[in-house]
């Protein structure tokens, strides 16, 4: 058991959905069961958003995926920009990564643009 920090620092070159108008950019954060669902500000029409938002999740063994999709607001419905799987493994042993992190389009073929995340995860001593 522990506790993981997630900081969204800011997107880079977000796929544009809207057609006049750049995105109204939002993230959601879960793990594979998505369970603890955060989601952050909106930051309006901007495909270089800047959250700078923290948020802390109590972490259980057996969650060693954290999921990131990043959505478009819109009016009618939000239209999802794209999504990242994060292996937790990784930061377990380093305990913090700072990284910008490539967006992959449903396809392949394309970039929906990149997050930079920070992540920090803490053990917690029973």
């Amino acid at each position: 058991m522990g506790q993981l920090e997630v900081i969204i620092v800011e997107g880079c070159n977000l796929k544009q959905k809207d057609t006049f108008s750049e995105n109204d950019a939002y993230v959601k954060i879960y793990f594979d069961d998505k369970s603890q669902k955060q989601k952050s500000k909106t930051i309006q029409n901007s495909n270089n958003p800047k959250w700078n938002q923290s948020f802390v999740f109590n972490h259980l063994t057996g969650q060693d995926t954290l999921y990131i999709d990043i959505y478009d607001k819109d009016s009618v419905k939000d239209e999802k920009i794209g999504s990242i799987h994060i292996d937790l493994h990784d930061l377990y042993k380093k305990g913090h990564i700072d990284n910008w992190v490539h967006i992959p389009a449903k396809n392949g073929s394309t970039s929906c643009g990149e997050i930079h995340l920070i992540l920090h995860y803490e053990r917690l001593q029973l």
